[in-house]
């Protein structure tokens, strides 16, 4: 529709063929709508591709003579990039959309979590103590950075290729600008061959897609091994888990598997759009019939996961009294047990390591942690000659205490870490606005041409077929 109004305003076309082609076009779109026409049926479907079954059912309705004048100035090598941009553009912005609400989850869980302890890991083994919160909230802060790979990725998408002709653009009067506001594009891509030959879009769109599945994959499987009964820190909702045909008692993390495991599935497809393209000579190749299949699964995919991410963030339940429990058990608190006696004992920081240490080894071997106050206390005071406090010693042995401490600029602490729940729910509002503009300038796109090719089987003139175009939408 966008197309033909370009040829009825720049005089390519006679005005009454555009009159004719317009309002049948709007029609065939309003079947699709309304799931009264089947697409797939064998009367649209035995010509090359999907472009030409769509000529050959205008040509059935309104002859040759007008349906035959619609693919003037136009290639299937622009057609098909164009059509595949504006898929990838609707599936990229579906994924921008669907990432606000689980971002919202990761954020909304952190505010009640802020002075609830647990160990955080390096190496999967114990490292320090930090706040739930703070776990919940370091998910936020990468799928907000996947929001801004994403709109990169978008706005990539979000050029039009259109009037690039087979490589080199025509000889016609094209408005190139025209139809680009018409389709909702931001930009029009000025290169005719770097149009129809490059699929940089596709590969900007699966690689920031791929990123956001493997954090996701992440996340899968943090609550898988947390749900297991060695651990048993989390519990998720039934509704995330599955039972076995065997064994009556299991409760086993499905549809985190499911999203573990199809970040392969994603990473796969993103490998297979770079191995397709990396060989290809400029100008269209029959290869590019492989971009769609790669990128409707890798994007649909993605689109999918992100669907149950709200829901799954917001049932999962933290066993508070084991997560407590946990940060006693392996000395989470021995770096600052250090920090302590360098800074208020002035004792060298590989010195305090050592003390540190051999604290830790003495209680390992007699099968106790820092809770066993009074073995630690007579290691730092009495063997090692530390005139330390015996009430500060225990502070800096308190995994909660020592949580609550670390207020720097993103530390685990409860200030440190309300502002940058405070800077990621601004940050992520910002997001928003630009996710919900984006999708405006595509819904108006959309009405207008379709405002247009509804009235323009009245027109009998370019002018007259100017005069329907909104005057933001012209030159």
């Amino acid at each position: 529709m966008a197309h033909v109004t370009m040829l009825g305003v720049q005089g390519i076309i006679r005005p009454e063929v555009a009159a004719k082609i317009l309002p049948t076009l709007k029609g065939f779109q309003d079947s699709y709508y309304d799931k009264s026409l089947d697409y797939y049926s064998e009367q649209f479907s035995n010509h090359d591709d999907v472009h030409m079954n769509m000529e050959a059912r205008l040509i059935d309705v309104v002859g040759m003579d007008v349906g035959g004048r619609m693919h003037t100035t136009r290639s299937r090598n622009d057609q098909v990039v164009l059509d595949s941009k504006m898929y990838a553009r609707k599936e990229v912005l579906a994924i921008r959309e669907k990432l606000i609400p689980a971002i919202q989850a990761f954020l909304h869980r952190a505010e009640g979590h802020t002075e609830d302890v647990m160990v955080g890991y390096t190496h999967f083994q114990h490292a320090q103590p930090i706040s739930i919160a703070y776990w919940l909230s370091h998910y936020a802060a990468v799928l907000i950075r996947d929001l801004t790979r994403l709109k990169a990725a978008y706005d990539v998408c979000d050029e039009n290729p259109l009037g690039s002709g087979a490589l080199c653009g025509t000889s016609f009067p094209i408005d190139r600008m025209l139809t680009t506001r018409l389709l909702g594009f931001q930009k029009v891509i000025p290169h005719g061959l770097d149009a129809t030959s490059s699929r940089d879009y596709m590969l900007e769109s699966l690689s920031a897609a791929a990123n956001v599945q493997v954090t996701l994959s992440r996340l899968a499987e943090e609550l898988i091994l947390w749900s297991s009964y060695e651990y048993s820190t989390v519990s998720l909702d039934d509704g995330f888990a599955m039972g076995s045909s065997m064994m009556p008692q299991k409760k086993n993390p499905g549809t985190c598997e499911l999203l573990r495991g199809r970040s392969g599935r994603v990473t796969g497809l993103m490998t297979a759009a770079y191995t397709m393209m990396k060989g290809l000579p400029s100008g269209y190749n029959r290869d590019f019939h492989e971009d769609k299949e790669i990128l409707i699964e890798g994007l649909t995919l993605v689109n999918r996961a992100l669907e149950i991410i709200p829901a799954l963030v917001e049932t999962t339940t933290f066993n508070l009294p084991r997560l407590n429990e946990l940060s006693y058990k392996n000395f989470a608190t021995a770096t600052e047990v250090a920090n302590y006696l360098v800074a208020k004992h002035n004792v060298p920081f590989r010195e305090a390591h050592h003390v540190v240490g051999s604290l830790v080894g003495d209680l390992h071997r007699a099968g106790k942690n820092f809770s066993d106050f009074d073995h630690c206390l007579d290691h730092i005071i009495n063997k090692n000659k530390i005139q330390a406090k015996p009430e500060e010693i225990k502070a800096v042995l308190d995994p909660k205490s020592v949580m609550m401490s670390y207020n720097c600029l993103g530390g685990t602490g409860p200030t440190a870490v309300k502002e940058m729940l405070a800077s990621f729910n601004q940050q992520l509002d910002q997001h928003a606005k630009v996710v919900a503009a984006d999708r405006k300038r595509l819904t108006d796109a959309l009405e207008v041409t379709r405002k247009i090719a509804g009235a323009a089987g009245k027109v009998s003139s370019a002018e007259q077929l100017k005069n329907l175009i909104p005057e933001e939408y012209r030159n």
